[in-house]
């Protein structure tokens, strides 16, 4: 609200001589010229303009009633001029600055009562506090990419990409626990607020997190541990075929074969490839029928694998092994 004050001032003087009070009108009179100075440097210096209008502010709050509206005027100004200098910083992509603006805008509207300002500055600055840590994190400073993501958080708890981020963050410290637990807030808030980009990221993520340690565990021959975690990553996907299929492998090394065959066809189902593409399946369940014993069904599955990196192997199998017809 920028409002001049020269008709406040003219009309205070004939009644500060009327008074005789020329010392207090005096005083006014540098109030009111602080804030019309202000207004004309809102446009152009906006730190000058800040200044002047405190200093306005300042003058007229020792006049007591007398300087009641020149300061209430002179102290709307200044919350809105903090928010519009952070503005800037943010259109230059200063994050830093603009951060660091806007934490200040929060102050001083919470000083001048400023309800409305305080509520648009923290709005912007969980998203900033959000690019920030995506900085941060980029540049391979995971703790502080966290207390950024963490000060989003606190401002808005539905914030989906700061939920994104930090699991990200955990993901490349290998925090099994808490990398759940972000992606889990990640796609609950994203659903809540319809992002559903993020959510699609966070799942998938989540299942890719969980799916190569998988893999890791069952390299380690630590078969226990390899279902565990493919459980984990089903949990964010079940129609992932590459998890059914690394599934039946470990049912294979376990000589659980109908389970083996189960997830082999479940990954068979869901795979939309070409027959190389689909070999290493159908391997994996012809092994599987083989391990229970049915030659027709095994025969039939490797005849289906004999293509592409498959195809020796599964011919062996049906030729030396089964003596497939």
């Amino acid at each position: 609200m920028k409002i001049r004050l020269f008709k406040k001032l003219i009309l205070f003087s004939a009644i500060s001589l009327f008074l005789g009070l020329q010392v207090q009108g005096q005083t006014l009179k540098e109030a009111i010229e602080a804030y019309n100075t202000g207004l004309d440097l809102a446009d152009t210096d906006i730190k000058a303009a800040i200044a002047s209008f405190e200093k306005s502010a300042q003058i007229a709050s020792l006049l007591g009633e007398e300087g009641e509206e020149v300061k209430e005027q002179a102290e709307i100004q200044i919350p809105g001029l903090h928010f519009d200098l952070a503005m800037r910083h943010y259109r230059e992509r200063n994050i830093p600055d603009a951060i660091t603006g806007f934490e200040e805008t929060i102050e001083v509207a919470k000083k001048y009562n400023d309800l409305n300002t305080g509520r648009r500055s923290e709005n912007v600055l969980h998203q900033l506090y959000t690019i920030q840590g995506n900085n941060l994190f980029r540049e391979n400073n995971n703790e502080e990419a966290l207390s950024m993501f963490d000060k989003a958080l606190e401002i808005n708890p539905q914030h989906s990409r700061a939920h994104l981020g930090k699991g990200l963050v955990y993901r490349r410290l290998e925090d099994a626990d808490n990398f759940r637990e972000a992606m889990d807030m990640a796609i609950e808030t994203a659903i809540m607020t319809n992002e559903e980009q993020i959510m699609e990221t966070a799942e998938s993520t989540a299942r890719d997190f969980f799916l190569v340690r998988a893999v890791r565990a069952k390299g380690e021959n630590n078969f226990q541990q390899a279902i565990d975690f493919i459980s984990a990553s089903l949990s964010y996907d079940e129609a992932f075929p590459e998890t059914h299929f690394l599934l039946a492998t470990i049912y294979n090394e376990q000589s659980r074969y109908q389970d083996a065959v189960n997830s082999a066809q479940r990954a068979i189902d869901l795979f939309n490839g070409t027959k190389d593409e689909t070999a290493k399946i159908y391997f994996e369940l012809g092994k599987a029928y083989e391990g229970l014993g049915d030659t027709t069904r095994a025969c039939a599955a490797y005849n289906d694998a004999a293509y592409g990196n498959y195809e020796a192997s599964a011919k062996y199998q049906m030729e030396h092994v089964l003596k497939c017809p």
